[in-house]
């Protein structure tokens, strides 16, 4: 990078960097696991998968449709994790809106579900053909079941970003456009209920559905058409 970081922090899975015109998402290498309440090191499931799944799905969004999202600068290997690099955006969180803001916003990003809707397939997972289930979903599967590619000829698939919170949606405060959306990383073609309004609440996406049962429909459909591994 041409320029010193402005900030830079991790979380339990993911190094961040804030650049004065960019931003750089890695995933862990397996040195750097950290442990978990066991005192065991916590492998994120698809830790370099995801990120590899957000840059393909970023590029696909921005070829084929006008919904804004920030350009892919780099992607690459690095060392056993992968990194992603794109375009800082301008603006704030749809979270930090006032409510009579946020509402303004819900309009356009209900456009840009449509247009969403719009992209189909019967295969499948992202346009690049890796696999990513929403952990909703797939946190009631064994930690080591493994996800590939598969066609459904009879369910009609959309593609969707599956991580819709407002977290995710970056707005400018003065116009209220959407400047981007971002964190693609369960992105891909699923039947169109995976798409769970998130946006329409301002807390975070892990907070709004943690029951099994708001779950149950996502589940029986990656029981019964997707996973290699025998389910707990």
């Amino acid at each position: 990078m041409s320029h010193p970081e402005i900030e830079v922090w991790r979380n339990h899975e993911r190094e961040f960097r804030i650049y004065p015109d960019r931003f750089y998402k890695r995933s862990f290498r397996p040195d750097e696991y950290q442990l978990d309440i066991q005192n065991k090191p916590y492998v994120p499931p698809l830790g370099p998968e995801r990120i590899r799944n957000e840059a393909a799905c970023l590029q696909f969004i921005r070829q084929t449709t006008n919904i804004p999202v920030p350009d892919v600068l780099e992607a690459y290997e690095e060392d056993g994790s992968f990194v992603l690099v794109t375009r800082l955006l301008s603006g704030v969180q749809m979270s930090k809106l006032p409510s009579e803001d946020q509402a303004v916003v819900m309009k356009e990003v209900d456009s840009y579900l449509q247009i969403l809707r719009k992209l189909q397939s019967n295969h499948i997972g992202g346009p690049s053909g890796i696999v990513c289930p929403p952990q909703r979903a797939t946190q009631y599967f064994p930690k080591d079941t493994v996800w590939s590619i598969s066609t459904t000829p009879e369910t009609d698939l959309v593609f969707c970003h599956c991580d819709l919170s407002q977290s995710n949606i970056i707005v400018d405060p003065i116009t209220l456009k959407i400047e981007g959306i971002i964190d693609w990383e369960y992105g891909g073609y699923w039947p169109a209920f995976f798409e769970t309004p998130y946006f329409r609440d301002p807390r975070p996406s892990g907070a709004q559905f943690r029951t099994r049962s708001e779950n149950n429909q996502l589940v029986d459909f990656l029981r019964n058409g997707m996973s290699k591994s025998k389910v707990t």
